[in-house]
């Protein structure tokens, strides 16, 4: 029987939109594990319109695969990519929260205010700018045809024409990606030719009838929309990448703001279109710690994520470790590339490439303790392999520990980016210097006695003597760098949402490599 080389394995990338571009829709489509607890059905019938899950669980490759399962379909469907970190940027965020806030007795709105001073906080409603942006994206795509989801008739002509008055005419990139036309004393100042022929029943905030409040515009585009005729094919709009800002204070707050408003105006526009019969869905991806930062506010935004969402885990709780979801992944991708080499399939894919143990662990058990439960610590890991060891066709103990480093590197490089949405980089660099060469497992008294002793030698250590040691540890413990050790030990990502204060912890395993820490038996009894 013939076996593929490590360079043959399609791995994919630990990103969704960079696998698909690399391979393609239809090899992609067939690396997708479909894992029991997600429904995809009830994703297309609109049953269910919120994905939640950690940073690189797998949320924007099954927008992608539910995408290419649209694009097969015999019958027209139409789809709309929204990624919220790329198409709306820093300027389009802020004017969308000025349209949330209210305008004072002197009719000055907030947006005239300098910018460092706009409230942030749970008075601000961005719902409309959302459901006006949502409403411009559905029209403007398709608009590019003459026939399909609604029917071309009066109120359709009427929304074009006041979405043209508002936006522009063409549909340019600038002008697709403009989230809220600019603003200016609460008014958006409308291009009257585009309108000149419709009478519209407006609110014009001035005598010659350029301008109208936001709020008129946006509720009457909205109104317009509920009125609409639906017909045959559907459109679907995926909103990818809800991510916080990081380090910027205000922006944080901020995009706490703006991700719950569009929560809620994917909510409210879904309802409508059922409501309505439209055949129209959307599809939010949304990372648990931007849910977790939301909730915090006291909105009650569990409500509608509860009703409408699913959560992808990739966790397995008892049952046969070779039945691991992420070990089947792999084992997935594996297969698919002997195909594609048009290799015959192996009848073991663990014996054919792998040695069955590796550091006294099953081949099984080693894996998974590699990781995060999450499908990018496994393409992450083998694709360094695959770098390295391309050549050879087996994995064993040696290639592990070769690459041992690097991926316990390119892990935390990960994990500092979590890190920076409540610590500066220096304060980041002084928690390196801490756990570098610490001896495991440690209490957090030992943590801060040793921010203590490092701090005369490292500045950034330093910066860490503001902060309580157990608010870092239990940092440490939320993204995933620490967790509480014993015979069942305690990670966030085990699911065990908080840690133990009472007992002492160590770092997860893939990473103590990176910092050199070792174990100290006699200091775990």
């Amino acid at each position: 029987m013939g076996k593929i080389q490590i360079k043959d394995f399609i791995l994919g990338k630990t990103d969704a939109y960079n696998e698909f571009l690399s391979f393609g829709k239809d090899i992609c489509k067939h690396l997708f594990f479909e894992f029991p607890n997600i429904d995809i059905n009830s994703l297309l019938e609109g049953k269910v319109y919120y994905i939640c899950g950690e940073k690189g669980s797998g949320k924007t490759m099954l927008l992608k695969y539910i995408e290419t399962i649209l694009h097969d379909k015999e019958e027209p469907v139409f789809t709309s990519f929204i990624r919220f970190k790329k198409d709306v940027d820093d300027e389009q965020r802020n004017i969308i929260k000025r349209t949330g806030t209210t305008i004072d007795n002197e009719g000055t709105s907030s947006e005239e205010t300098i910018d460092r001073v706009l409230p942030v906080d749970s008075s601000i409603n961005c719902i409309r700018a959302w459901q006006l942006y949502l409403i411009k994206n559905i029209v403007f795509n398709l608009e590019k045809t003459e026939y399909g989801v609604f029917e071309r008739n009066a109120t359709w002509n009427n929304l074009c024409a006041l979405l043209h008055a508002t936006y522009g005419n063409n549909h340019s990139k600038r002008t697709t990606h403009t989230i809220i036309p600019k603003i200016k004393r609460g008014n958006v100042e409308l291009n009257i030719a585009s309108i000149a022929k419709i009478s519209f029943d407006l609110e014009w905030s001035d005598p010659e009838k350029k301008c109208i409040s936001f709020k008129s515009l946006a509720d009457t585009v909205i109104q317009f929309f509920s009125e609409l005729s639906p017909i045959e094919d559907s459109i679907y709009v995926f909103v990818d990448e809800l991510e916080l800002s990081l380090k910027k204070c205000k922006q944080y707050e901020r995009d706490i703001i703006l991700i719950r408003d569009l929560v809620f105006a994917i909510q409210y526009l879904s309802e409508t279109c059922i409501e309505k019969g439209f055949n129209v869905y959307f599809i939010a991806a949304i990372r648990n710690e931007v849910y977790k930062a939301v909730q915090s506010m006291g909105t009650e935004i569990n409500k509608p994520i509860h009703d409408f969402g699913i959560q992808i885990s990739w966790l397995q709780k008892g049952g046969d470790i070779r039945d691991n979801p992420l070990l089947q992944m792999l084992k997935k991708r594996i297969a698919v590339s002997e195909q594609n080499k048009n290799v015959e399939s192996s009848k073991d894919i663990w014996k054919t490439y792998f040695a069955q143990e590796i550091s006294n662990k099953k081949i099984y058990n080693y894996i998974i303790n590699q990781t995060w439960n999450k499908p990018r610590d496994i393409i992450r890991l083998f694709s360094i392999i695959q770098k390295q060891f391309g050549e050879e066709s087996f994995i064993d103990q040696r290639v592990f520990d070769a690459v041992k480093q690097q991926y316990s590197s390119e892990s935390w490089e990960e994990l500092v980016e979590a890190l920076n949405a409540n610590y500066t980089d220096k304060e980041i660099e002084g928690i390196r210097h801490v756990l570098t060469g610490i001896s495991l497992p440690f209490s957090s008294k030992e943590f801060e006695d040793r921010i203590e002793k490092m701090s005369d030698s490292f500045f950034e250590v330093e910066c860490l003597k503001k902060r309580k040691a157990s608010h870092i540890i239990r940092d440490l413990y939320d993204v995933g760098v620490i967790g509480n050790y014993g015979r069942f030990p305690r990670f966030v990502f085990f699911g065990d949402r908080d840690i133990d204060p009472l007992t002492k912890v160590t770092i997860h395993y893939p990473l103590i490599n990176f910092f050199r820490a070792s174990m100290n038996y006699s200091r775990s009894k």
